[in-house]
């Protein structure tokens, strides 16, 4: 239920794979459930023909309302169960590698994924994104190896999924909506970390994590002692060697990741060096700083940041890399998120030198008095009510040299082919 979301449709790949009769319902057709239908798992965008069955087990995403469906007076069945309950249930049966953090959880389970995988090591995963190839996060492999999974602390995915090794990338304030504080949401990561039955790979660059004080930590970091030491612009120092990275990927922040799947990865026995030849043919992950195309010499990005944090790093990388003005278009995601971040995206969108702001995607929440993309308008960051205006102000604007980048977590993904295909039609 809600199959098209990202962890959801990973987790129907996985089922499927692993030899289950697996299909699924969302409210509509996508990219998502193209794939999933290719992968031979049946999707449909209308429930009335359902009914209850004992011996189905219905896993439901947290963007379903139960009250709206056939399942509304079976909501306290066993057999159905959110998709925390369904990965914790998972993590008693598995092996759980866990990669953890507000920001670079996809892209560094995929890439500990691909690690894996190119060192013939065929180890389950799910994670809640599209590699580069058109490939969806979910894969049921051999039992001998590990689940690698994107270990989500939105809505407290993670608090109790049974995990044996975890990275953690960072912790930053989000989802304060569900948390109502940082320090809470700083809490759950703590609870999840002292859970964890053997190694802690954590990012000494965050001040939360240089604060724990637990056996069996690996760390790494740019600024402070740690066991692997990176060195920008593209290596590290781990036991006296220093070692050196070729990856596709753009940005600081990606190599802080590169590292932390390293360390990882020589927890299970695949060497540094080993790794480093499986990233340098690592192609990324669909809408982290995708290339999606050019025009006249001007390139197009998509990512899905949604996050001040996030956004400035991905913005910072695509700025220094663009010869011309790079424009980017932002699609604020949450009015809660909005709100409560207004500042810091400012900030963050000042770092292009053309920022523009569409209205906010509402993620199924009601609109909150006061808050809007208006208020982001002032003499540099240039307020776009309408997504389908964006297009022809782009054609007017852009030179050969520039770069383009549509940002956020909504449909914005949807207006940088469209933006493509009106000027070259």
């Amino acid at each position: 239920m809600g199959i098209g979301g990202s962890g959801m449709s990973s987790i129907a790949k996985y089922l499927k794979q692993k030899g289950h009769d697996v299909e699924g319902y969302d409210q509509r057709i996508s990219y998502i459930t193209n794939l999933l239908e290719s992968d031979g798992v049946k999707t449909c965008q209308n429930l009335d023909n359902f009914k209850y069955q004992e011996d189905v087990l219905y896993v439901i995403s947290s963007a379903i309302n139960l009250d709206d469906t056939f399942l509304a007076n079976y909501s306290e069945n066993e057999n159905v169960i959110s998709r925390p309950k369904f990965l914790e249930l998972l993590s008693e049966e598995v092996e759980i590698l866990g990669i953890t953090g507000t920001h670079g959880k996809t892209s560094t389970t995929a890439l500990v994924s691909h690690i894996f995988h190119f060192n013939n090591k065929n180890a389950s995963f799910i994670y809640g994104g599209v590699s580069g190839f058109g490939n969806l996060g979910g894969h049921f492999g051999e039992k001998t190896q590990p689940l690698i999974l994107e270990t989500d602390e939105a809505f407290n995915t993670f608090k109790n999924i049974n995990i044996k090794d975890l990275i953690v990338t960072n912790i930053d304030n989000d989802h304060i909506d569900f948390y109502e504080s940082y320090e809470n949401l700083i809490d759950a990561f703590n609870h999840v970390i002292k859970n964890v039955k053997g190694v802690k790979v954590l990012n000494y660059d965050d001040e939360n994590l240089r604060l724990i004080n637990d056996k069996d930590i690996i760390s790494y970091s740019r600024t402070q002692t740690s066991d692997y030491k990176i060195n920008l612009p593209n290596s590290f120092e781990y036991e006296g060697k220093s070692y050196e990275v070729s990856t596709k990927l753009i940005g600081d922040h990606y190599l802080s990741n590169i590292v932390a799947a390293i360390a990882i990865c020589n927890v299970y026995g695949i060497s540094p060096e080993d790794s480093i030849k499986a990233i340098s043919e690592f192609g990324g992950v669909k809408r982290r700083m995708e290339y999606i195309g050019t025009y006249n010499n001007t390139k197009f990005y998509d990512d899905y940041g949604h996050h001040p944090t996030e956004m400035k790093a991905t913005i910072s990388a695509l700025k220094s890399i663009t010869k011309g003005k790079l424009y980017v278009i932002f699609q604020p995601h949450r009015y809660t998120r909005t709100r409560d971040n207004f500042e810091a995206f400012q900030n963050s969108l000042n770092v292009a030198d053309a920022p523009i702001v569409t209205d906010i995607y509402s993620a199924g929440e009601e609109p909150i008095p006061g808050v809007s993309s208006k208020n982001f308008s002032n003499s540099k960051i240039k307020y776009i009510k309408s997504i389908r205006s964006v297009p022809i102000f782009i054609k007017s604007n852009i030179k050969p040299g520039d770069n383009v980048l549509t940002l956020g977590a909504g449909d914005i993904t949807l207006l940088g082919p469209q933006i493509l295909k009106y000027l070259n039609d």
